[in-house]
C-alpha cells in the first residue's frame, strides 16, 4: 500500500504545480492556434481591419504584473475571406463593428499573412462588454463615473470646472468620458436607454448603479455611499 500512497502524493503535487503554473499566466487561457483580437478600427477604402491582439500575444507572459506593451494585427478582408459567427452563419464586411472579439484564422504563429482565410465573430458576456468599454470600477467598493456625450460634441464636465471637493469625489473610483459611438459593438444609448446627452453612468464592479443627467444626483449618490 505504501507505493500507492506515494504515487497519490506525487499526483497531487503534479496537479498542484499545474494549477499554480496556469494561474501565474493572466492570459494563459488564450491558445497558440486560436489567435483572438478585438477590433480597434477600419480602413474603409482598403477594407482593412485593425485588431488589438495584445492579450493573445501575452498568453505566455507570467503574472500577476505584466509589462504594459501592446500588439496589433492588420488584416486585409478579401472576397475570399470567410466571415461567420460562432454558429457558423455567414456574415459580411457590414457586420464588423469596433470592439468585437474575433478569432483570426490562420493564426500568425502558423502563417505570416495579412490576408486571413477566416474571421469568426465571438460573443462576449455582458461583464466583458462593460469591462472592455471601461465602465466598470476596478476594485470592490469603488464607484466609477463615466460621462457619455453625443457623437461629434465637445467633451463636457471637465474636472477643472469643478470645486476641489466635487472633483475629488468624482475622481474617487475613476472618472472618464465616452463619446457615443452607435457603431460600437455595445451601443450604450440602447443598452442603458439613454434619452439625452450628456449623461452620467455610475458603475460598481458588476453593474450600473446610477444613471442621471444631473451632476447633483451623482455627487449626492457618491457622498451617501462614502458615508455608509
Amino acid at each position: 500500500m505504501l507505493p500507492l500512497k506515494r504515487s497519490g502524493i506525487i499526483l497531487l503535487l503534479a496537479v498542484g504545480l499545474l494549477i499554480s503554473s496556469c494561474s501565474s499566466k493572466p492570459y494563459g487561457h488564450y491558445r497558440d492556434n486560436q489567435m483572438i483580437g478585438f477590433i480597434d478600427g477600419f480602413g474603409e477604402q482598403e477594407q482593412t481591419v485593425r485588431f488589438n491582439i495584445s492579450e493573445w500575444a501575452k498568453r505566455d507572459e507570467p503574472g500577476p504584473a505584466i509589462e504594459d506593451w501592446g500588439a496589433e494585427y492588420e488584416a486585409r478582408v478579401l472576397e475570399s475571406t470567410t466571415i461567420t459567427n460562432e454558429a457558423g452563419e455567414k456574415l459580411g464586411w457590414v457586420d464588423l463593428k469596433r470592439g468585437q472579439k474575433v478569432q483570426i484564422n490562420p493564426p500568425s504563429t502558423k502563417v505570416k499573412t495579412d490576408t486571413p482565410d477566416e474571421l469568426i465573430i465571438l460573443s462576449m458576456p455582458n461583464e466583458e462588454l462593460l469591462m472592455r468599454a471601461g465602465l466598470l470600477a476596478s476594485r470592490k467598493g469603488d464607484l466609477r463615473t463615466t460621462v457619455v456625450y453625443g457623437k461629434g460634441e465637445s467633451q463636457p464636465y471637465p474636472l477643472e470646472a469643478f470645486k476641489k471637493e466635487e472633483a475629488e469625489m468624482l475622481m474617487n473610483g475613476g472618472y472618464s468620458w465616452m463619446e457615443h459611438d452607435p457603431a460600437y459593438v455595445m451601443d450604450v444609448q440602447k443598452a442603458f436607454r439613454i434619452d439625452a446627452f450628456p449623461v452620467f453612468l455610475v458603475f460598481d464592479t458588476e453593474t450600473l448603479v446610477l444613471k442621471s443627467e444631473r451632476l447633483e444626483d451623482v455627487l449626492a449618490f457618491k457622498k451617501e455611499r462614502n458615508e455608509q
